[in-house]
């Protein structure tokens, strides 16, 4: 019996062992190194593909990797064959047969992303040691590879793009096999504009709306604009032949034109689609070899009632149904599943132009990764062949890289493990400490945004951020342990950029949450507002780190962050042991409010506005403001100062009129306010409250009276705190 399992025990061992031999693909001590092979005739492409071979192993072993042109191989060599096979079914293939080792591609793109992704797997190189681009410090004397293998890879989205600064790089694309709307888009966006600008163009090519013509919209069924059109997408194919993509989207307006020709085509007032899609099958006719977009969004959402041209596609802008939450199980899940199929059945191109970012507030996390690995089955369930990622394109955004990396990675494979790779990222990247702490702080956030049934828009001030994911006691608890490695990075310029985002997000929690354990001051027992000190501490930190990251834009509208530090101190000096006998007293509101806009409290609950409209600002649109409060709440007070904020790009306006008066509207006190030509500020405005000297005494019960500006067109009031004093 003994003996029986002992040769069991060593047929396991032997097993094992078997299992386990490796080939050694580069040996220093043995003096084994392989040797790149290209075809004899290959092209530049194809020489600059073993070029980056020999440049990657270059960085992790110092070795010179030779290569070889040739169409023989010579039998006392270990090969890596580089091979272009534009009939094979799968992007890009790995496979090791005897002593070498083939990697090809199905074109030059895919053939850089077989390269990339061979040495991710089998050797110690990382996307983090190529991008330093330098021999690393610890030089791999040796690495083994499985005896034999053989692998396959394609994705499942056909075009993927994340839209962030770090896919504007070469190496970055390479590695995490990405498109680029640079080398691929002949045409990109609302671009007609610039690509008209070097033509005459006769009032024909514009729009006819309500019977005027208006050059805010074009009219696609000019004969005008084909033609020149037509023209710029022949110099444009002309001139590089990968730019063979093209999208012809209408300025982004809701402009419809109505003239004779584009009602025959089937526009109405709402309409576009007809005079459009019929626009993009001339131009497909007569570019066969390019592929023509426009975007289901704004008037263009309507499938035309004729065919399209096989090589007309569509982007779906989510814009109206991303809010943070699976599109699935949003209420917009039947919408957009029945839209998508509508558009898929009509074209076969049909791509997602989808966002990850708070456009409002770079800075925000808006860690949507594992909502949008879900909202990528979905689109691939439904037949989407190609994903554009809006990101925060030139500027700086919070943890850019990591998203970008990791949505690249389920663009790919929607199968990606987030939490893995979270993990994988960041190890690479710092140390193990620090590596650990943002690692369960980024899966724990991004775990609370996808369990949050709260919608959260990319478009959203800091209070719906708090309210969505970001716990103020776990991130405030997250910041502190983040702090304590400054001093060790403090020359790591990647580590200052998340530092000083971090920080402008605890001044915001602060900022909005106004009085108490969050809040950026205290109220006394005597009802005055006490300044943190901390407050000036993060200001500080904050003026150092942007400084030295080099950041200064936070959000799409190009709010600065030296402003925003300047308007922070100004309001402290403001703030501090100012009495507030207003803070959370019961009032009125006796005016109609805006459907988006119904909470009340935001008018004395401490918190304060800046120049960004969407944070601790009560919007008005519908009506003038008009409070109703009682005295006795407000008894020891002799003033009252109010905050406006001027938008003018927004259309909001400082007030025309504040009055103060009875209950039965008679007048106690009336401002007349200045006219104010600010594009873009906040103003206080302080007024006296009457007294028995007055002719009119303040009354038991008196109403306040905000009155908007008097205006053309759209036109809101913004009321930040109200504070007697």
């Amino acid at each position: 019996m003994f003996k029986k399992y002992f040769y069991l025990f060593v047929l396991l061992v032997t097993l094992q062992a078997c299992g386990q031999k490796k080939a050694v693909l580069y040996s220093e001590t043995e003096n084994i190194i392989p040797v790149v092979n290209i075809p004899l005739t290959a092209d530049d492409f194809l020489a600059d593909a073993a070029a980056d071979f020999v440049k990657n192993f270059k960085i992790i072993t110092n070795a010179d990797v030779k290569i070889e042109r040739s169409n023989g191989l010579n039998d006392d060599n270990s090969y890596v064959l580089l091979r272009i096979n534009p009939t094979q079914d799968q992007d890009f293939c790995v496979l090791k047969k005897g002593d070498n080792i083939t990697i090809q591609g199905k074109d030059y793109k895919n053939l850089m992303f077989g390269i990339n992704d061979f040495f991710d797997k089998y050797t110690a190189l990382n996307y983090r040691i190529k991008k330093e681009g330098t021999v690393i410090d610890s030089i791999v004397n040796r690495i083994e590879v499985p005896k034999q293998f053989n692998y396959c890879s394609s994705p499942d989205f056909e075009y993927r793009e994340p839209y962030f600064s770090d896919n504007f790089t070469a190496d970055f694309r390479n590695w995490h096999k990405t498109n680029y709307l640079e080398l691929e888009w002949g045409i990109w966006g609302h671009n007609l504009p610039k690509i008209l600008k070097d033509f005459e163009l006769p009032e024909a090519v514009y729009a006819t709306v309500n019977g005027k013509i208006t050059d805010e919209q074009f009219c696609f069924t000019s004969e005008r604009l084909f033609e020149v059109v037509n023209i710029k997408v022949s110099e444009i194919f002309e001139s590089d032949n990968n730019l063979n993509k093209f999208m012809i989207l209408p300025n982004d307006n809701n402009l419809v034109c109505t003239c004779n020709t584009c009602s025959k085509a089937g526009n109405t007032k709402t309409n576009a689609s007809p005079a459009v899609f019929q626009f993009l099958n001339k131009l497909a006719k007569n570019h066969k070899q390019s592929r023509f977009f426009t975007a289901a969004y704004n008037s263009v959402k309507k499938v035309p009632k004729f065919d399209a041209e096989k090589n007309v596609g569509v982007f779906y802008s989510t814009i109206d149904v991303q809010k943070g939450i699976p599109i699935e199980k949003s209420e917009f899940a039947e919408e957009f599943t029945t839209a998508m199929k509508y558009w898929g059945d009509y074209v076969n191109d049909l791509y997602v132009w989808d966002y990850t970012v708070n456009f409002d507030n770079y800075f925000d996390l808006y860690p949507s990764l594992s909502v949008t690995k879900q909202n990528l089955k979905l689109y691939k369930s439904l037949g989407v062949r190609g994903v554009f990622m809006h990101g925060s394109e030139y500027k700086y955004s919070t943890f850019q890289e990591l998203k970008a990396s990791i949505l690249a990675k389920l663009m790919w494979d929607i199968e990606t493990d987030v939490e893995k790779e979270i993990s994988i990222y960041f190890n690479e990247k710092y140390s193990k400490k620090l590596a650990g702490i943002l690692t369960n702080y980024y899966t724990f956030v991004d775990e609370a945004f996808l369990e949050s049934k709260k919608p959260l828009s990319i478009y959203s001030g800091i209070n719906q951020t708090t309210r969505k994911y970001l716990d103020p006691k776990v991130f405030f608890e997250f910041y502190n342990e983040f702090d304590l490695y400054t001093q060790n990075n403090q020359f790591d310029k990647e580590y200052l950029k998340i530092a000083t985002a971090l920080t402008f997000l605890k001044l915001e929690i602060m900022r909005d949450y106004g009085y108490g354990e969050y809040g950026f001051a205290e109220l006394n027992n005597n009802n005055e507002i006490i300044v943190k000190n901390e407050v000036g501490d993060l200001l500080d930190k904050l003026s150092v780190y942007k400084k030295s990251a080099d950041l200064e834009v936070y959000n799409e509208a190009k709010l600065t962050l030296s402003e925003y530090i300047d308007n922070w101190r100004k309001a402290m000096y403001r703030f501090h042991k100012r009495k507030h006998y207003f803070f959370k007293k019961p009032f009125e509101v006796i005016s109609k409010m805006d459907e988006d806009y119904q909470n009340k409290k935001v008018l004395n609950d401490g918190a304060f506005g800046l120049n960004d409209y969407n944070t601790n600002w009560h919007i008005v649109t519908v009506d003038d403001l008009v409070l109703k409060i009682d005295k006795k709440e407000i008894a020891k007070s002799t003033k009252i100062t109010m905050s406006f904020l001027q938008d003018v790009k927004h259309d909001i306006f400082y007030p025309s009129v504040i009055s103060i008066l009875t209950t039965k509207n008679k007048v106690i006190k009336k401002y007349t306010v200045p006219i104010d030509k600010d594009f873009l500020n906040t103003k206080e405005i302080t007024i006296d409250l009457p007294t028995k000297l007055d002719d009119e005494a303040l009354s038991e019960t008196f109403i306040l009276k905000i009155e908007k500006q008097t205006v053309s067109g759209k036109n809101a009031l913004a009321c930040d705190e109200i504070i007697f004093h």
